[in-house]
């Protein structure tokens, strides 16, 4: 080996290598002072890190506390609907109200949609009596006509180009 392998000297101490690439770690420490160093100060680090937490002790009751922690997590998701039940109940009340306004509200629109045809036909019926207004109508939508054309030219080449 021509570098320090550190990296696979950690995976040497946790015997995470293969018999080869174990070989050539084991001959280049025998080789290089630098990484017997290395090696010896990882081992001595595992050391203290396993005696450091064997002296921990996790505090009284916490056992219990999380077990019951997750017996009161799991009964909720059997005893409640939880968000499944959120958007059943919506459309079961937009459903109720649908019934309940149902017939009022066909009739709003279609009263709209008649008053919105008489004054179509008004507004057509008032411009065609009088010429004037029919020539600036005219004008007027070749104008709009017009401008949205170039509008959507200008558009078109920018987003192209």
């Amino acid at each position: 080996m021509t570098n320090h392998p550190e990296l696979q000297i950690s995976a040497y101490i946790d015997n995470e290598l293969s018999e080869q690439d174990r070989q050539e770690v084991e001959n280049h420490i025998e080789s290089c002072t630098s990484c017997q160093r290395l090696l010896e100060e990882m081992l001595v680090m595992q050391t203290d890190v396993s005696q450091m937490y064997s002296r921990l002790q996790a505090p009284k009751g916490m056992d219990d506390r999380i077990l019951q922690a997750i017996r009161d997590e799991s009964a909720m998701k059997v005893n409640g609907l939880g968000w499944f039940s959120i958007p059943v109940v919506a459309l079961l009340v937009l459903g109720i109200l649908w019934l309940m306004t149902g017939a009022v509200l066909l009739k709003l629109l279609s009263g709209l949609m008649k008053f919105t045809v008489v004054m179509v036909y008004m507004v057509s019926h008032f411009i065609s009596t009088l010429p004037i207004l029919a020539g600036l109508t005219l004008v007027l939508s070749l104008i709009i006509l017009s401008i949205s054309s170039y509008s959507l030219k200008r558009l078109l080449q920018t987003t192209t180009g």
